[in-house]
């Protein structure tokens, strides 16, 4: 659904049944594996809910959330590139999403909306399936860090206790703000600092950090020549691409040409799912059924 059909039209039935009551906001929304998993969750727990991928303008951000709050909507994911910009037109973030700087999870309940942010819990649940890796032992190196989910994965390590945390934008001075705070907030006991995501940059830290994540969006990980070439990782290290496809990304390739340990997105994204289910609706997830329709979808 576009979100300019929804607000132009004056009969919302038309578009909308009594069941549409969740939903994700983004731009473009299309790819997204979450309707099929939130699907498969409001089944297995016999709810009579739909959740709808909403493809939202920036321009359109803030009439949607209070057409939908309007409409009796009861939750909604956020999606790029939406995960900063919406925190403005909420009436109140928790503490957590606050410190993350990003939004991924809203609840909407008694007229208001509500922010939380289920991304970095949730890639401390992946990491600790996919490879029992405790963060507080960690050297990290964040892919894409001044972006909405890089920088909620940034602070999500600060809180997990890392002993060492690498910031890698192409733009890095754009990181010296998010440095100076995480700092502050550490009294300066974990080493932080920012560098460019170049092959040049990377090849001085790369020997020093044991997990990288990957937070850079899909369109910069589907190039032919990856971000980090193959001969800067090496079989200890971690490497976790947040990206979810169903193929695996140039970055993911050349990690396993070394003989690096390597995951997709797909953990993460099942995990934050669950925590924003619960959010919601105040009740465990069915994360048997969300987890059987991400991995059935991923195969199609």
């Amino acid at each position: 659904m576009k979100a300019a059909d929804l607000l132009s039209t004056k009969n919302c039935d038309q578009l909308l049944s009594p069941e549409d009551r969740f939903g994700l906001l983004g731009f473009p929304v299309a790819h997204s594996l979450s309707p099929r998993m939130h699907h498969a969750a409001f089944g297995a727990a016999h709810l009579p809910y739909c959740y709808l991928p909403i493809e939202v303008r920036p321009e359109e951000l803030e009439q949607t959330l209070q057409k939908l709050l309007a409409l009796g909507f009861l939750g909604l994911n956020i999606t790029t590139p939406y995960k900063k910009a919406v925190i403005p037109y909420l009436d109140e973030v928790s503490h957590h999403a606050q410190f993350l700087g990003a939004v991924n999870t809203i609840l909407m309940t008694e007229g208001r909306l509500l922010g939380y942010n289920t991304d970095g819990p949730g890639l401390v649940m992946a990491l600790k399936e996919t490879w029992n890796l405790p963060l507080p032992a960690q050297r990290i190196l964040i892919l894409g860090a001044s972006g909405g989910a890089g920088g909620a994965m940034a602070a999500q390590s600060i809180l997990e206790g890392c002993c060492k945390l690498i910031l890698a934008s192409r733009t890095p001075a754009t990181l010296e703000p998010q440095v100076r705070a995480l700092s502050e907030y550490v009294a300066e006991a974990i080493s932080i600092e920012a560098v460019e995501l170049s092959e040049q940059a990377l090849s001085m830290v790369m020997p020093h950090v044991d997990l990288i994540i990957n937070a850079t969006p899909p369109s910069a990980t589907s190039n032919d020549a990856p971000l980090i070439p193959s001969y800067l990782f090496h079989k200890n290290h971690y490497f976790y691409d947040m990206v979810y496809s169903s193929s695996r990304t140039a970055l993911m390739k050349s990690a396993m040409n070394a003989g690096a340990q390597v995951s997709n997105g797909l953990s993460m994204l099942l995990y934050q799912g669950a925590l924003a289910f619960q959010q919601w609706l105040d009740r465990p997830p069915p994360l048997e059924a969300m987890k059987k329709a991400l991995t059935d979808a991923s195969l199609t």
